[in-house]
C-alpha cells in the first residue's frame, strides 16, 4: 500500500479524537481556501506546505507527523494535510502543467487513481501475535495479559474499526494500513499501548482467534479467598495516597491530570484482581474530569461520597479473607451460561448516562420460566462514538441476530436460542445468540399474575441487603401494583410522585425528578395515567443520591384494549397522545385529586438530621483542602457529637471524636463514609 493511502482511512471522528473539533474546522477552512500544496514527494513520505508551514508525513500516520509551527501535539496544519490527502489520495502536481515531478525531490511518482483500502477487521484477524507483542512492548503485554475484560463492543466502519471497553471507560480505533502504532484513542500515553492491546485481544477472542500470551507474561492465578499479599497491599497504599492527595489539595482545585492518574490506577486495579475497586476508580476519574470542566452534572459532594466509599473498600480489603474477600474484590470475569432457549417478555427500555460520561440503553425482560428480571445493555464508555445516539440506539441498532432494534423487540414477546446469560441476570449481546419474535401476550394470560414483586416489604429487604460495601447492587426491579393513583408534582422537592399500592394495601411512592433529561418520562407517564391505561407492571430504576434513594419508573406494562394484548410503554421513547380534555375538565380533575387522601409519607430521617451539621463541615474541608478545623467548625462538631452519643450512635460518635482530636484526610473520609452509610439506610423508600 502506498504511504499516502493510509491517510484516506482517517475519518473526521478519528481526527477529532486525535485533536479536537475546533482545530478540525479551522483545518478544513484552510483546505477550502486552497492553502495546501506539495513541497516534496518521496516513496516513503512527503512534505506538504500548509498555510506557510511545512508538514512532514510518513507511513506511521498523523500521530507521527512533524510540523515546523510552534504548536504542541497535532496542530491544524497536520489536520489540514490529512484532509487534503484524503481528498487527493495520490500525489498531485501543484502546478497547472500536469507534470508529475513536483518539489525538490528527484523521485518521480506517477499520479494514480484511489486504491481500495483493506478492511480493518481483516487486518486485525491476520495479525501475527509475536509481531504485535514486539510492537507493544513487554510492559504493555504483561499489563494486557493481567487485565481481561468481559464487556466489549466493536463497530466495523470499513477502513476504521472502533473498539469499546466499557469496563475501562476507554475507546480506541484501528486504522486500516496504519498498524498497531497508528491506533488512536484518548487514553493517557502511559497506558495507551496496554489498552490498545487489551482491545485487540478482546476482539480476537470474540472472533474465535484469540491471542496466545507468552508463557513469561501469563498472569499467575490469584487466591481470592486469602488476605492480600505484599504487592496488593502496596497497591492499596498507592490508592490511599492518591485519596489523601485529593483531599489535601481540595476537590475544588482538582487538576486536569487527575483523571489520567485515576485511569492508570483503574488499569492497575484490574491487573491486581480488584475489579470492584477498578470500577469505582473509573467512575472517580470521570467525575474528576467533570469537576475540572465545571460541569453542572457533578459537584464536590458527589466526589467526596465516592472517595469515602473507595477509602472504606481499601480498608476492608486489607483485613478480609474468605467469602467476604471474594465479594469485596468483585468478579474479574462474568461467567455466561449458554442455555438452550429463553422465553422472554420485553418490559421496555430506558436511556441512561453516568457522570463519568458513559451512556447507553438498557432493556428489561421477564424470564417466564425462572420468574426473574433479566437485562441487556447497549452502551458506550464515552462520547467518542458520534453515531451512538439516544433514538438511534432505540430505533436502528439490532441487539441480536433476527431480533431487530429495541423498539421492534418491545412490540411482542421474544425467544432467544443459545443466549449468553450471566448469573447476575445480564444478557450478553451479539455472539451466536439467535432471536425470534413471538406474538404479544394476551391480556388474560395467567402468567401476568406472576410478574415481579407485589409485596413492597420484599423490595425493602432487597434494598437493605444492597447497602454497604459487600452488598449486591440492585439497580432495577419490577413491581406489580394492585392500585395506582394519579401522579402529582411535589413542587418543594421538584419531583413527580406516583403512589402505588401492593397486595397488602401498603403504599410506595415512585418519583421522577423534574429535570430536562426526564421531561419525556414525566409527560408520557402523566398522559398514560390520564387516558386510564390498565397498568399490569412497572419497571423501576433505583438511583441512590446524597440523602435518599429514588425509585424512578422507566417503563410500564399496560393493556392494549384494541388488540386485547399487553404492551410495554417505554417512558423515555413513547409518544403518548396529548390530553384532549377541556380546561374545565382539567380543573375538575384537580379538585378531585385534592379530595383524595394522600398516602402517608415517611417521617424525616433521624440520621440525616443528626449528621447534617457533620456533613456540612467535612464537605467544606474536602472542597477547600483546609483540614485544620476552625473554632466555629469545632463547636458545630462538638454539638453533633453530644447528640450522636445521646441516641446511641457510638460508631459515628467515635469517628467524630477522632476527627476532632486530629483532623486528617483519613479521619475525614472515614467519617464521610459512616455519614453516607447511615443516611443510605434511613433514606430507603420503605412502604407505609
Amino acid at each position: 500500500m502506498p504511504w499516502f493511502d493510509i491517510y484516506r482511512a482517517y475519518d473526521d471522528d478519528t481526527l477529532i479524537t486525535l485533536a479536537n473539533a475546533g482545530l478540525l474546522r479551522r483545518a478544513s477552512k484552510d483546505v477550502e481556501a486552497g492553502k495546501l500544496a506539495w513541497a516534496e514527494q518521496r516513496e516513503d513520505g512527503g512534505t506538504v506546505s500548509v498555510d506557510g508551514q511545512q508538514v512532514t508525513l510518513d507511513t506511521r500516520g498523523p500521530q507521527h507527523a512533524k510540523c515546523d509551527c510552534p504548536a504542541p501535539g497535532i496542530c491544524k496544519h497536520v489536520l489540514g494535510a490529512v484532509l487534503w490527502l484524503r481528498a487527493h489520495p495520490a500525489p498531485l502536481a501543484d502546478s497547472g502543467t500536469g507534470d508529475t515531478e513536483v518539489g525538490t525531490s528527484d523521485t518521480k511518482i506517477e499520479a494514480e487513481p484511489p486504491r481500495p483500502v483493506p478492511g480493518a477487521l481483516e487486518e486485525i484477524q491476520a495479525l501475527d501475535a509475536a509481531t504485535l507483542f514486539k510492537a507493544a512492548g513487554i510492559a504493555a503485554v504483561r499489563r494486557a495479559a493481567a487485565t481481561p475484560v468481559e464487556r466489549f463492543v466493536w463497530h466495523d466502519q470499513g477502513s476504521v474499526l472502533v473498539l469499546e471497553l466499557p469496563e475501562l471507560g476507554a475507546s480506541c480505533r484501528w486504522i486500516a494500513g496504519a498498524g498497531f502504532a497508528g491506533m488512536v484513542s484518548e487514553v493517557p500515553s502511559a497506558e495507551r499501548r496496554a489498552v490498545h492491546l487489551i482491545a485487540l485481544a478482546a476482539l480476537r477472542r470474540e472472533r474465535g482467534c484469540p491471542l496466545e500470551w507468552p508463557d513469561a507474561v501469563a498472569p499467575a492465578p490469584t487466591n481470592d479467598d486469602a488476605a492480600p499479599g505484599e504487592r496488593e497491599l502496596q497497591f492499596i497504599g498507592q490508592i490511599d495516597a492518591m485519596l489523601r492527595e485529593l483531599i489535601g489539595g481540595g476537590l475544588a482545585h482538582v487538576s486536569d491530570v487527575t483523571s489520567a492518574r485515576l485511569f492508570a490506577l483503574n488499569m492497575s486495579a484490574r491487573g491486581e484482581g480488584f475489579p470492584r475497586l477498578a470500577a469505582l476508580l473509573r467512575n472517580l476519574g470521570g467525575m474528576a474530569d467533570l469537576l475540572v470542566r465545571r460541569d453542572h452534572r457533578v459537584d464536590e459532594r458527589d466526589v467526596l461520597a465516592l472517595l469515602a466509599r473507595i477509602h472504606a473498600l481499601c480498608a476492608a480489603l486489607r483485613t478480609t479473607h474468605g467469602e467476604l474477600a471474594v465479594a469485596l474484590r468483585g468478579r474479574l470475569r462474568r461467567d455466561f451460561d449458554e442455555t438452550q432457549t429463553l422465553d422472554l417478555l420485553p418490559l421496555g427500555g430506558h436511556w441512561w448516562q453516568t457522570r463519568g460520561g458513559a451512556r447507553g440503553l438498557t432493556l428489561g425482560f421477564w424470564d417466564t420460566n425462572d420468574r426473574r428480571l433479566l437485562q441487556a445493555t447497549l452502551a458506550r464508555p464515552d462520547g467518542s462514538d458520534m453515531s451512538f445516539t439516544r433514538h438511534g440506539a432505540w430505533n436502528t441498532q439490532a441487539l441480536w441476530s433476527g431480533a431487530g432494534p429495541a423498539q421492534h423487540i418491545c412490540e411482542g414477546a421474544l425467544r432467544l436460542d443459545q443466549p449468553r446469560l450471566a448469573d447476575d441476570g445480564r444478557l450478553a449481546l451479539g455472539g451466536a445468540t439467535r432471536a425470534q419474535t413471538l406474538p404479544a401476550w394476551r391480556s388474560d394470560d395467567p402468567r401476568l399474575a406472576t410478574l415481579g414483586i407485589d409485596d413492597w416489604t420484599e423490595l425493602a429487604a432487597q434494598l437493605r441487603e444492597a447497602v454497604g460495601l459487600a452488598g449486591t447492587a440492585v439497580d432495577t426491579t419490577l413491581l406489580r401494583p394492585h392500585v395506582i393513583r394519579t401522579p402529582r408534582l411535589d413542587e418543594a422537592r421538584q419531583v413527580f410522585d406516583w403512589p402505588l399500592q401492593d397486595a397488602q394495601e401498603r403504599w410506595l411512592v415512585l418519583s421522577v425528578p423534574c429535570g430536562p433529561e426526564h421531561r419525556a418520562r414525566v409527560d408520557n407517564l402523566d398522559r398514560l395515567i390520564a387516558r386510564g391505561a390498565v397498568v399490569r407492571a412497572v419497571q423501576v430504576r433505583i438511583e441512590r443520591r446524597a440523602s435518599e434513594t429514588l425509585l424512578i419508573p422507566v417503563s410500564v406494562l399496560v393493556d392494549d384494549a384494541a388488540k386485547e394484548t399487553v404492551t410495554a410503554v417505554s417512558l423515555d421513547f413513547a409518544n403518548e397522545p396529548k390530553r384532549t380534555t377541556t380546561l374545565a375538565g382539567r380543573i375538575l380533575r384537580l379538585f378531585e385529586q385534592r379530595q383524595e387522601t394522600p398516602p402517608p409519607l415517611a417521617p424525616p430521617a433521624l440520621a440525616a438530621r443528626l449528621l447534617g451539621p457533620v456533613a456540612e463541615v467535612i464537605e467544606t474541608q474536602a472542597e477547600t483542602g483546609r483540614l485544620a478545623l476552625t473554632a466555629l467548625q469545632s463547636e458545630a462538631l462538638r454539638d453533633a457529637l453530644a447528640r450522636l452519643a445521646s441516641v446511641g450512635l457510638h460508631t459515628p460518635a467515635e469517628a467524630l471524636q477522632t476527627h476532632l482530636q486530629h483532623s486528617s484526610a483519613d479521619s475525614l473520609l472515614r467519617l464521610a463514609w459512616l455519614c453516607r452509610l447511615l443516611t443510605d439506610i434511613e433514606g430507603l423508600p420503605l412502604p407505609e
